[in-house]
């Protein structure tokens, strides 16, 4: 676009008029007044960007009327951001309105954020209800209103949330996502949903956005997800067989994860249900062994999802259906193992018996996965249970004995054979001994687990100092423990608190689960001054990412239930 150049009102230079009893020659060519002066001859551009290399506080009133000369803007707008003083923000503000300079605009906006100025968001949902805005603005605008959102914008970030990915840049919906979530507005909820499986061209999406922003609208998002998790939802089902992901079990997958975060006991029935059902591979996808893997892969993850859900809602009618999945056969072993993990962290002892039949079972003691799965069975009884229940107790430590005396025969007979074969074959042993030791040590953990629990039986206090045990299974079960004494809640609160701030990660999740089951938002603050420790480990270690985010997470849904 070409410009009309409008030359300065006034001839004399600048520096003249304010040195002028020095005399303008004796001007030092290094100050900020020198270059303040050259703003109005033709060294103007230098002279922006000078001034803002030396972070010249003189040069910013000069600077904000030099941009209203309308030449040189993103030069100006970036002197101002590099001096740094909040007094140019209604020079940046009116930079956000700026269609012909994008990458002014975008700087501006990031610059306010950084000078925490939400005044500026009054304009910012202007610059975004303007469909010619550019792209780079109207990201820049987003920015400032996913930080400071406003009610009056809600329809016009619905239609941002809403666009064509192919379209409109997928990123600017993500923060659409962020603004509606904090606003709490419930008319977003559809394009939320639909953002869950929501990617671009390049395979690029926003989910975690759209997720966090369904947590903090948390209850009204229920029914939608449970019609999506019925496959009732016309615009993700038209979508999923466009791109031919509507078959396996994503779509269920999501929707329960999303379901489970928000603890919906309504949608327990739901979850049960798609939990049962399991699709049949056609014909089309046997033949390809990708899309036979995928097809597979995406079966195991709905039973992971669905299981999470049922566990972090609590309610003891997922038992039978998880135990089931749990002693099928002809199921993947990711989905059994889902099911008898999920069953340690929904916590009722009515799933012991269940688990015990299976522990009973004595496997091939040359099948590793056999042998290995029913390690976790026996763990996850002693994360169950509640040392109240003294026969549970005994005939688990009754089992795992004998267990061990199989192991020791396993162990004996092996080294005989060992002993027996010729030498070149010998080291063919040797993984079966040592597949043995490890699953011996696995048992010293799940008598550990039951010294534990004959120790502190029902006592929070008790428990809460088990969280500090030197044994990393004991801690874990302390963390089991406590978050299922809903009857002694606020004493079970106290212990878990103690432990948010964990740097072990695996821990730390332990503990989150019993905060969501037992909190409310009496425990934001806490959770806050967590999140800020994450975030600042985070600038040194990428691996504290996630638990920011999960903390986020959970900040949203609690600040959902009220305190007390």
């Amino acid at each position: 676009m070409q410009r009309t150049i409008r030359l300065p009102a006034l001839a004399v230079s600048l520096v003249c008029l304010t040195l002028a009893v020095q005399g303008c020659e004796k001007v030092d060519p290094t100050s900020s007044q020198y270059w303040i002066g050259q703003l109005s001859t033709e060294q103007r551009r230098d002279a922006i960007r000078k001034l803002g290399d030396m972070k010249a506080a003189d040069a910013v009133k000069p600077l904000m009327e030099a941009y209203k000369d309308d030449r040189h803007r993103q030069e100006i707008i970036a002197a101002l951001a590099q001096i740094g003083d909040k007094a140019a923000a209604p020079t940046l503000i009116e930079a956000l309105k700026d269609k012909d300079e994008e990458k002014a605009g975008e700087l501006a906006a990031k610059t306010l954020l950084e000078w925490n100025v939400p005044e500026a968001a009054d304009t910012a949902v202007a610059v975004i209800g303007d469909p010619g805005t550019p792209k780079e603005i109207k990201y820049g605008a987003l920015l400032i209103l996913a930080e400071w959102p406003k009610p009056e914008a809600i329809p016009t970030l619905l239609q941002v949330l809403t666009a064509d990915p192919d379209i409109q840049p997928i990123v600017l919906a993500g923060l659409a996502a962020e603004a509606l979530g904090k606003l709490k507005a419930d008319k977003a909820v559809p394009g939320l949903v639909r953002c869950l499986w929501l990617d671009d061209n390049l395979r690029r999406n926003v989910v975690p956005q759209c997720r966090l922003a369904i947590n903090r609208i948390g209850a009204p998002a229920i029914p939608e997800l449970i019609k999506t998790l019925q496959r009732k939802n016309r615009e993700v089902e038209d979508r999923a067989r466009k791109l031919k992901y509507d078959k396996g079990g994503l779509i269920e997958a999501k929707a329960a994860e999303l379901l489970g975060d928000l603890g919906a006991k309504d949608a327990v029935e739901p979850l049960i249900a798609a939990l049962k059902n399991f699709e049949a591979m056609p014909p089309s996808v046997q033949q390809n062994p990708d899309k036979a893997k995928a097809f597979v892969m995406a079966g195991v993850q709905k039973v992971i999802s669905i299981a999470n859900a049922l566990a972090g809602i609590g309610d003891d009618r997922a038992v039978d259906p998880l135990l089931m999945i749990a002693a099928d056969k002809e199921l993947a072993l990711e989905h059994k193992l889902s099911a008898v993990q999920q069953l340690g962290f929904l916590g009722s002892t009515k799933a012991i018996p269940g688990l015990m039949k299976q522990l009973e079972r004595d496997p091939h003691p040359r099948d590793p996965v056999s042998n290995g799965f029913r390690v976790q069975i026996a763990l996850n009884i002693a994360n169950l249970l509640d040392g109240v229940d003294t026969r549970a107790v005994e005939a688990l430590e009754k089992q795992v004995a004998a267990i061990r005396a199989t192991l020791e025969k396993w162990k004996a007979d092996t080294l005989a054979e060992q002993e027996k074969a010729p030498a070149d074959e010998k080291r063919a042993y040797d993984g079966l001994l040592k597949g043995y030791a490890e699953w011996g040590a696995n048992y010293d953990e799940v008598d550990a687990k039951i010294a534990a629990v004959k120790e502190c039986t029902d006592d929070p206090v008790c428990w809460g100092k088990k969280l500090d045990d030197p044994k990393i299974a004991v801690q874990l079960l302390a963390g089991y423990r406590l978050s299922q004494m809903a009857d002694k809640a606020d004493t079970a609160k106290l212990q878990l608190v103690k432990k948010i701030g964990t740097e072990d990660l695996t821990l730390r999740n332990v503990i989150l689960f019993g905060l969501d089951r037992l909190g409310d938002a009496s425990l934001l603050p806490q959770l806050q001054e967590a999140h800020a420790a994450d975030e600042a480990r985070a600038a040194k270690d990428k691996s504290f990412r996630g638990a920011v985010y999960t903390l986020d997470l959970m900040i949203a849904r609690l600040g959902n239930k009220t305190a007390g």
